[in-house]
């Protein structure tokens, strides 16, 4: 049986690595993306187990255009969206979108 794929969309190369490391020593596969446009051309092939976790601020874009994105196009994935910048009505907006 496969195991669940994370894509983990983060810009800072570093921090996804670590992202990626951890997750894949829990039996994950992970895939490193580094763009938001990038992150669009992985998900149009992801599968309904796959997960995202996002950082809110990409070079393109942010974690929320993503998840707004995924959900105009039907896709349901779990979405995580991590971030430094703690901000309310970042997490209501997120939170809203599902």
């Amino acid at each position: 049986m496969d195991k669940t794929k994370i894509i983990v969309v983060e810009d800072n190369i570093v921090y996804c690595e670590f992202v990626c490391n951890l997750l894949a020593r829990e039996g994950f596969r992970t895939v490193q993306v580094f763009h938001l446009s990038t992150a669009k051309k992985y998900l149009q092939q992801a599968a309904d187990r796959d997960i995202v976790v996002s950082d809110l601020r990409l070079p393109d874009g942010n974690g929320i255009d993503l998840l707004r994105w995924m959900r105009k196009e039907g896709r349901m994935q779990p979405f995580v969206i991590m971030t430094d910048y703690a901000e309310v009505h970042t997490a209501v907006e997120s939170m809203k979108l599902g």
